[in-house]
């Protein structure tokens, strides 16, 4: 296997950890909102938001890099399913695809930034709960 098509199925499989993200950021936008209402800080919504923002985007990273990496690869022995996701992106959007450069660290450092932003929002929602 190729580094080009290993990366494109890392790159895969990470982009996955954005949707809990998605959804725990979605949830403390929800708390954090209720908090705001009943007294507490905008400042907090605005952090939760940012982190769901982040999340949305780590998802959206990986995405990128994945394709790119597949371009790279589409001759190298790409799985059956990435082939056929990158089929039908080139299919969506040739040119943009193809324009894609992977950027492997925005894609790993990305889904750190929206945990640690969570959890701060976490920890500013619950830290005098417990």
């Amino acid at each position: 296997m190729s580094e080009d098509v290993a990366r494109a199925i890392r790159h895969a499989r990470i982009r996955w950890v954005g949707a809990p993200l998605l959804l725990s950021g979605v949830a403390l936008i929800g708390y954090a909102v209720y908090g705001w209402l009943t007294g507490g800080s905008g400042w907090t919504v605005a952090a939760a938001c940012f982190g769901t923002g982040l999340a949305l985007a780590s998802f959206g990273a990986n995405h990128d890099a994945a394709m790119g990496y597949a371009v790279l690869a589409k001759d190298a022995g790409l799985p059956s399913s990435l082939q056929d996701e990158l089929e039908a992106e080139l299919v969506r959007d040739r040119p943009g695809v193809m324009k894609v450069r992977p950027a492997p660290i925005v894609g790993m450092v990305m889904p750190v930034g929206a945990i640690g932003v969570q959890l701060f929002v976490l920890w500013r929602l619950f830290a005098g709960i417990l």
